[in-house]
């Protein structure tokens, strides 16, 4: 009795062994014995149920031979064969050929499931956030299997799992839902009052992983419950029909589908928008309608025209209505299905140029350009017929009272207003606009508020570029008029810039040009002179140096000419010998004739009349970079200040950035005031509107020095 009791715990713990198998990869024992049983009669001989154990099944389950003869003899028949057909039922329950199969594959009982109580049963929003849940733990690739074995493993189960530990176990692999998903879960697989089936569970998962939404079966194939997983919108036919939402009050809600509907317009109004939206981005119209158009008719099908038009972007400025009256304008008389695009072609160029003035000398051309350009911006309130005096008189208090908000708390609108504007075109929307008012404490009534959008709004937002304009103050200018005004005029220039009358400064000029840049004048001036006569007309010769990129003044031109002029031939220019003169600072000339000489580069210089210092400023200069000298680069490495400061990389920073490095580096207080005002001077360079420091050239005059100071004697 003791060995009988032994050993059937032996088999209780192989037959676990095979089931926890069974479970891990999904095998099933029915697929392998079942085509050994042709006969159906749940018996078949020791060597063939052998054979399935230790063959294709050894490497999966891992049972010894001791294990697999004990399952033998403990499902032998009287007659010797073995009764496969019992232990299928133990690992997996019964056999789906024929019999309802129970929900989980590793059921120790053949009961089939209980059937699903209608208070489990999902409606149609419920299935659709349920299906978008397993979506999302399936996106996320997580292994479920493994969890759930090792569960398995220690309770024994039946593919059932308590909700406190299913719980659990979604919190430990990361997958964190609400109560109400929770609650979804539970209730799609449930099986009794406390525990629910995880095996479908993880079969749904995959069955997403696999097949996407479709392989949750056919509760899941309503298009309208699971190809559009978000709520359906709300009905709202006020605005499918384009009706104004204006009788509702005002709002501060600026959805586009609050917006008013735009007001039909007239044929001349679309016109002038079109030739506006050519003129601005330069639309070569024809291109658009030539290639349907393969015989050169000039008439093309009305589809095809739509078409075109689309193509050239015109949407964005008429609806389909204003397209289709656009079309029927310009419908063939003779032919109402054909279009006649030469003609709105003609419309469309009267922006640039007037087709055949020839015919019509009395004709000014140039008229449509200007009519065009006094139109108001689209979405204004002057496009709409101006706002009321109501409203301007709230938009006047409004603007007093920003004003008087600014100018008493000295506040900038214009940066404020800046971070907004992403795209630089001088609008922000309404949102952005309150909150760049409250954030800056100028708090206009809601009133006033509406009445400044009224007035300075169009189709791209706010322009609030126009409302700083309206807060600058400007004198009060007197009701009486004395006189016509006087034009202004020009200031006679007494005295004449050194510079421009100076022929090295002019050359010099031209060299570095030539060295910074690469050019040769050559090349732009020789094309002038087709017979090699080294001679240009002046004309030409102020032609080719503008050509070639050389900005130079008008004064500075007539010395230049002057210099260079033909002995005997006022009219022209030498070029030869100005390109000969140049080129010295790419090339020395005669080398040939000095074999030992070794030519120089010539170094472009950026001196100037501003940085020019005395002899009582050159020495206080050399005396300041003396001290400095012995702190260089190389010591202490204030280059590196220098290029965080200098954002743009131009190699100048201002007088201001220059004092904050020679702080950060304790090189401030070994100069004085007057010391470092000479030295910005030294190495100053005018930069727009401003001197700043060339601080490479700084660092490049310590190298020296101290390079210099620490040779030998």
């Amino acid at each position: 009795m003791h060995d009988t009791i032994v050993r059937l715990a032996d088999v209780w713990k192989t037959c676990n062994k095979i089931r926890a198998a069974a479970f891990r990869v999904g095998l099933n024992l029915w697929d392998f014995y079942r085509p050994l049983d042709p006969e159906g009669n749940s018996l078949i001989s020791e060597s063939k149920f052998v054979s399935i154990l230790a063959g294709p099944l050894r490497s999966v389950i891992g049972l010894s031979d001791d294990e697999i003869a004990q399952v033998a003899d403990y499902f032998r028949a009287q007659d010797g064969r073995i009764l496969y057909h019992q232990l299928c039922q133990i690992i997996h329950g019964e056999d789906a050929g024929g019999r309802d199969k129970t929900s989980a594959d590793c059921l120790l009982d053949a009961c089939p499931p209980p059937p699903e109580p209608n208070c489990h049963k999902l409606d149609q929003w419920q299935l659709r956030r349920l299906c978008c849940l397993l979506a999302t733990i399936a996106q996320r690739d997580i292994p479920l299997k493994p969890y759930f074995q090792d569960y398995e493993l220690v309770a024994k189960n039946d593919g059932r799992i308590t909700f406190a530990h299913f719980a659990r176990i979604l919190n430990y692999i990361g997958v964190l839902v609400s109560a109400d998903d929770f609650n979804l879960l539970v209730r799609k697989f449930i099986k009794d009052s406390y525990t629910l089936d995880y095996v479908e569970f993880i079969k749904a998962v995959e069955a997403v992983k696999r097949e996407g939404i479709q392989g949750l079966g056919p509760d899941y194939n309503n298009p309208a419950a699971v190809i559009d997983t978000t709520l359906p919108k709300i009905v709202r036919p006020e605005i499918e029909a384009g009706a104004s939402t204006a009788p509702l009050g005002a709002s501060e809600v600026f959805h586009p589908a609050m917006r008013c509907p735009k007001p039909s317009r007239q044929l001349l109004d679309l016109m002038l928008r079109v030739q506006e939206f050519v003129m601005q981005r330069r639309v070569r119209v024809s291109e658009f309608f030539r290639d349907y158009d393969p015989l050169n008719s000039g008439r093309i099908s009305p589809q095809q025209f739509r078409r075109a038009l689309d193509i050239m972007g015109f949407s964005a400025i008429m609806s389909d209505l204003e397209m289709l009256c656009v079309t029927r304008h310009y419908l063939d008389p003779n032919r109402p299905d054909r279009v006649c695009w030469r003609t709105f072609e003609d419309d469309c160029d009267q922006v640039f140029t007037t087709k055949e003035l020839e015919k019509h000398p009395s004709v000014s051309a140039g008229g449509v350009a200007e009519a065009v350009g006094e139109l108001s911006p689209v979405g204004s309130a002057a496009e709409r017929g101006g706002p009321s005096s109501s409203e301007l008189d709230l938009a006047q208090a409004a603007l007093m009272r920003v004003r008087a908000a600014c100018k008493e708390r000295s506040i900038d609108l214009r940066p404020a207003f800046g971070e907004h504007d992403e795209h630089n075109n001088g609008h922000v929307s309404r949102a952005q606009v309150r909150r760049v008012l409250a954030r800056l404490g100028v708090l206009p009534t809601p009133q006033q508020i509406r009445a400044l959008e009224t007035r300075y709004s169009d189709d791209c937002g706010f322009h609030y570029v126009a409302l700083l304009d309206e807060l600058e103050e400007r004198p009060t200018e007197s009701a009486t008029i004395a006189g016509p005004a006087l034009a202004p005029r020009r200031a006679h220039r007494s005295t004449v810039d050194p510079l421009e009358t100076d022929i090295v400064q002019i050359l010099a000029k031209i060299k570095g040009k030539m060295v910074r840049e690469g050019l040769r004048p050559r090349d732009f001036l020789c094309q002038f002179d087709p017979r090699r006569e080294l001679v240009i007309p002046r004309a030409d010769f102020y032609r080719g140096l503008g050509a070639a990129g050389l900005s130079l003044s008008s004064r500075e031109m007539d010395t230049l000419i002057e210099v260079f002029c033909a002995p005997g031939r006022r009219r022209f220019v030498e070029y030869d010998r100005f390109c000969s003169v140049v080129g010295e600072a790419l090339t020395q000339g005669g080398l040939e004739r000095a074999p030992s000489l070794e030519p120089v580069s010539h170094v472009p210089t950026i001196d100037s009349p501003l940085n020019f210092l005395n002899f009582e400023e050159r020495n206080i200069a050399a005396n300041a970079l003396a001290k400095l000298a012995k702190f260089p680069d190389q010591l202490s490495n204030i280059l590196e200040v220098f290029k965080d400061m200098d954002k743009e990389r131009c190699g100048t920073i201002p007088r201001v950035s220059m004092e904050r490095a020679l702080c950060q580096r304790n090189l401030l207080q070994l100069v004085s005031a007057r010391e470092r005002d000479v030295l910005y001077k030294c190495f100053g360079y005018r930069r727009g509107c401003g001197d700043e420091v060339n601080y490479r050239a700084w660092c490049s005059a310590l190298d020296v020095l101290f390079a210099s100071s620490s040779q030998p004697c």
